[in-house]
């Protein structure tokens, strides 16, 4: 069958399809459909965990368009050019404050600084540490406080769905039958 698909180009996408295999492991695997059935549940509440992360990264956008987008040119930093992530158009700021959120955050705040070399660098700090602590902090703890909070709920429900097997109680009787024949022999 591989032969088959290395013959045609192309095909390899349905080669990755493959790997859609794993997801049968559910089937039989408790502990994987468990982790399924959270990560479903999550989906909704991840939406609008989104959205919020969204407004927010617009905002500072915005923010950082409005103090910083007449700074970038090029005789601030000539002889280089102007830094590919700038805050010069609303698509460039939304990528720059992005990066911040991905924890890349030092070489842009060098880059601000470097065009705010009139003004004063501590401008920068007023966009970038309320950028980081704002979005860093606050939405990635929502984050995980919302995933932590679809495991506990799944505990609760799967510790409510334990029920004995019918052998069980025929054992507890036997235990206390015999517990209870050793301790009157005893006396």
């Amino acid at each position: 069958m591989d032969i088959i698909f290395e013959l045609v180009d192309g095909l390899s996408v349905l080669r990755g399809l493959r790997l859609l295999r794993v997801l049968k492991l559910a089937q039989s695997w408790t502990t994987m459909k468990v982790l399924l059935s959270i990560i479903i549940s999550t989906i909704g509440a991840l939406g609008n965990l989104t959205l919020v992360l969204v407004i927010v990264i617009y905002i500072f956008a915005v923010i950082g368009m409005q103090l910083f987008s007449k700074d970038y040119t090029p005789d601030k930093f000539f002889p280089d050019p102007v830094p590919r992530w700038n805050f010069n158009d609303f698509f460039h700021s939304f990528m720059m404050i992005f990066r911040i959120l991905c924890g890349e955050w030092i070489e842009p705040l060098w880059d601000c600084m470097r065009a705010e070399e009139k003004d004063g660098a501590s401008s920068c700090f007023a966009i970038f540490l309320p950028t980081l602590v704002m979005g860093n902090f606050m939405v990635l703890n929502l984050f995980l406080a919302l995933l932590l909070n679809s495991f506990n709920s799944e505990e609760l429900k799967s510790k409510k769905e334990v029920r004995f097997p019918s052998s069980q109680p025929s054992y507890c009787c036997t235990f206390l039958c015999v517990f209870l024949c050793n301790n009157l022999y005893l006396m």
